[in-house]
């Protein structure tokens, strides 16, 4: 495992400056216009919708979810570093040998996920030819930095309203994601891509999905998964929020079946309660005329609740549909990039800093809530388990969480869990978190037990278990 990198001075220099000048540009206060297009009828037929994603094509003896999390280039190299894995590994399916990437039915995720999540939702196979090289390895926030500081953006941001938040949308829009919209996702069918931001007034998670666009009568298709994906990984106060107009006086959704769903929904939690009343806000228009969207991470920086909130709106007749397909497996894959870094404050009397208790306080509430969605997640997998008893339905449900918990050497966690959450990691750094999603997710017990009643196995050519397990000076090499 390579040892702490030689840029990290280097890297905190850099972010020194940028938030430098983003404190004396945020000092020029700005407004720009929104480009959300409006609709004036809503065709439940059309558009990048979950169910019609999903109805493309019958679903074989496996459904996959991945959700993959927060966390910067740490969450996105962390998350390729699984898709390859998928991609190598083969199972069993309804038409004889699959890779298991080709039974993933949807990825939900946030923040520094959703880069790679909308990346493979784009190009598909493309992202293992030149991911890496396009997003991982491009130094994303020193170019971010390099036309924050360039006179060009200060005489456009002056004069256009053009904020760090889009530069940032132009950036990614112009090099990575090459003016893609959601209609470029859609024609490729499953998986269904959750790319999830949050709404700052009511702090619940914004997903861009049709279905919520039709609230606020918006064509999702023809926006750009670039300004999704800013909107997902826009920290607060760094950047601006993304913002969408909302057009709710532009159309009458009161006889489509989402709405009338929404209507009978009858909350049994108050965080459901919530959940409801939110969405039904969306068509005051009176009231919330911009929307404004920040990092995904805010309202679930694991990219799970969107997983969640899905296997409960389906209910009891949701598992009964999954039997009736002759599903035999839910494979529910978490790719968390949170880490635990040694906390200094705890070695001295001496009192932190301000910025180091709001790092530290920050930390500690994502963990709990963090820790809180997967406790619920996993209610919801024994209230599944339940039903699929009680029925006769043969089901069953494999919960993989990859994370860093997992690392069983000193030397090798420690590396991994002092990486910044950032856009700015090494060729070294980047090398060993690919690694990790591969191993991580290799020898993860539930992953193992999955492959077991699939018959799995690695593809012809894979990464081998002895590469991978003397990266990370593993016991058993």
């Amino acid at each position: 495992m390579p040892a702490e990198s030689h840029k990290t001075n280097s890297r905190r220099r850099w972010r020194g400056t940028y938030l430098l000048a983003a404190f004396l540009v945020s000092s020029c206060t700005s407004i720009y216009k929104p480009d959300n297009q409006a609709i004036t009828f809503v065709d439940e037929t059309t558009g990048y919708r979950r169910l019609a994603v999903m109805k493309a094509q019958t679903p074989g003896d496996t459904l996959v979810l991945l959700a993959f999390s927060g966390g910067g280039t740490r969450a996105a190299a962390l998350s390729y570093g699984v898709m390859q894995e998928l991609r190598d590994t083969e199972v069993d399916g309804r038409t004889g040998r699959m890779r298991l990437l080709d039974e993933v039915d949807a990825i939900s995720s946030v923040s520094g996920g959703s880069f790679t999540a909308a990346y493979y939702g784009v190009y598909r196979e493309q992202l293992f030819e030149d991911y890496e090289d396009v997003f991982l390895r491009q130094g994303v926030q020193q170019a971010l930095i390099r036309r924050l500081l360039s006179p060009g953006h200060w005489i456009r941001s002056a004069f256009s309203g053009f904020d760090r938040t889009e530069m940032a949308v132009d950036y990614y829009d112009r090099t990575i994601f090459k003016g893609a919209t959601f209609a470029d996702m859609a024609k490729h069918g499953p998986p269904y891509i959750d790319i999830n931001a949050t709404d700052l007034t009511t702090g619940m998670r914004f997903t861009f999905t049709q279905e919520l666009f039709d609230l606020i009568c918006t064509d999702l298709n023809s926006f750009s998964v670039a300004r999704a994906v800013t909107a997902s990984s826009a920290v607060p106060v760094a950047f601006p929020t993304v913002v969408l107009k909302n057009h709710a006086d532009q159309c009458d959704i009161s006889k489509t079946d989402e709405w009338r769903r929404l209507e009978r929904m009858q909350p049994t939690s108050r965080s459901q309660e919530a959940l409801v009343e939110g969405m039904k806000s969306y068509r005051d228009f009176e009231h919330r005329r911009y929307i404004h969207l920040v990092d995904g991470g805010i309202a679930d920086n694991l990219g799970l609740r969107t997983l969640i909130d899905r296997m409960e709106f389906l209910g009891d007749e949701g598992i009964g549909w999954m039997a009736g397909h002759g599903v035999k497996n839910l494979l529910l894959i978490l790719v968390n990039a949170e880490v635990k870094p040694e906390r200094l404050i705890e070695k001295t009397a001496k009192k932190p800093s301000a910025s180091t208790t709001m790092s530290a306080f920050t930390a500690a509430q994502m963990g709990r809530y963090n820790q809180e969605t997967v406790d619920h997640l996993r209610q919801n997998i024994e209230h599944f388990d339940e039903v699929s008893a009680e029925k006769g339905y043969k089901m069953k449900v494999h919960f993989v969480e990859v994370s860093f918990d997992q690392v069983q050497t000193k030397e090798a966690r420690t590396f991994l869990n002092s990486l910044p959450t950032s856009f700015e990691l090494d060729d070294d750094e980047i090398d060993g978190l690919i690694a990790a999603g591969r191993y991580l997710l290799r020898n993860e017990p539930s992953f193992q037990a999955f492959k077991r009643t699939s018959n799995g196995r690695l593809a012809e050519g894979a990464v081998s278990d002895e590469a991978l397990c003397n990266y990370f000076s593993a016991s058993g090499c």
